[in-house]
């Protein structure tokens, strides 16, 4: 009897902490919100969640948020672990591929495609045709992958077929229609595209994510560097330096000097300095782009690997 009190307690601990991290991440509180996280995980490795593998989802969820990949997958892959042997149905498929989701993203991440997209595929198979959030969200990140292999047709019918499962179905969430817009535009970067429409979506995300989450957030800092590539894909260099400096400042405010985003920013500005007749300056945000990527990647990323061919390069001039 004592051990179930205790049980339910602890439980119950851990669903408040999840809320108040969640809160905090949707705010940019980031040093606040890994507070949370990290008593939901200590509390989480006092109990045994059989039957509340939704809360090691929500913990993986949480972490994934605070853009803290290697926590998140660690308790991904508990969640993935403890659903599989759960009877097969809505709540179980449903939590499971959002466990998978998050495992397809961070795999994906560390450059691991053929897992990642494994992890993404299993998850697709999951998600039941009337859950259209949850569609949305496994297209979304299907499409990131396959933007990332160079598969761009395909990118962009998961794309579109995210942004359908949201609009054709009436889904009530700005933000998640922020996120497929913000893709698409990266998505006309990548490509090399200059066509309005890519200007068109990363504005469009920046409205929406200013109105829900304010003007200093770490999203709308992501719009506005997604803005910056395609601007310069224009070649619109001003425009495209002033909106990514501005992504840079919000990110270093909200996420810290030593962020992935952060060396993203600094690549791109980077290439713009390069493009306006400014080597040197140039050369240091690659530099410090790599000293960041070194830190969030690894040494052995392909990523890293690429900018120190770069500044190789460069040095040999």
């Amino acid at each position: 009897m004592f051990e179930r009190v205790v049980r339910r307690h602890r439980i119950k601990v851990i669903r408040r902490c999840l809320l108040r991290g969640a809160y905090c991440r949707r705010r940019g509180w980031y040093a606040e919100g890994e507070r949370w996280a990290r008593r939901a995980g200590e509390v989480a490795g006092q109990v045994d969640l059989t039957g509340h593998a939704t809360l090691l989802v929500d913990l993986a969820s949480l972490w994934h948020g605070l853009t803290r990949y290697p926590q998140a997958h660690e308790w991904a892959r508990r969640a993935v672990e403890s659903l599989a042997s759960a009877p097969a149905g809505g709540g179980r498929d449903a939590s499971l591929a959002d466990a998978l989701i998050r495992m397809g993203d961070i795999e994906r991440r560390q450059a691991r495609h053929t897992t990642a997209e494994a992890h993404l595929r299993r998850a697709f198979e999951l998600v039941d045709e009337a859950d259209r959030p949850r569609g949305a969200a496994v297209r979304l990140a299907l499409g990131v992958l396959c933007k990332e292999l160079g598969r761009y047709g395909e990118a962009e019918t998961h794309y579109r077929g995210a942004l359908a499962c949201l609009e054709r179905h009436e889904v009530d969430d700005p933000l998640a229609r922020a996120d497929v817009l913000h893709n698409l535009a990266g998505l006309a970067h990548a490509r090399g595209d200059d066509d309005p429409a890519g200007e068109h979506h990363a504005r469009a995300a920046i409205e929406i994510r200013r109105g829900v989450l304010g003007p200093r957030h770490d999203q709308v800092a992501a719009d506005l560097a997604v803005l910056g590539a395609v601007l310069a894909n224009q070649g619109r260099l001003a425009a495209a330096e002033e909106a990514l400096s501005r992504a840079l400042d919000i990110f270093v405010e909200r996420l810290g000097a030593d962020h992935y985003e952060v060396a993203v920013c600094q690549v791109n500005l980077a290439h713009l300095d390069d493009l306006q007749g400014r080597p040197e300056e140039a050369g240091r945000r690659y530099r410090e782009a790599l000293r960041v990527k070194h830190l969030a990647l690894g040494p052995d990323h392909p990523e890293v690997e690429r900018l120190s061919a770069l500044l190789r390069a460069r040095a040999g001039r």
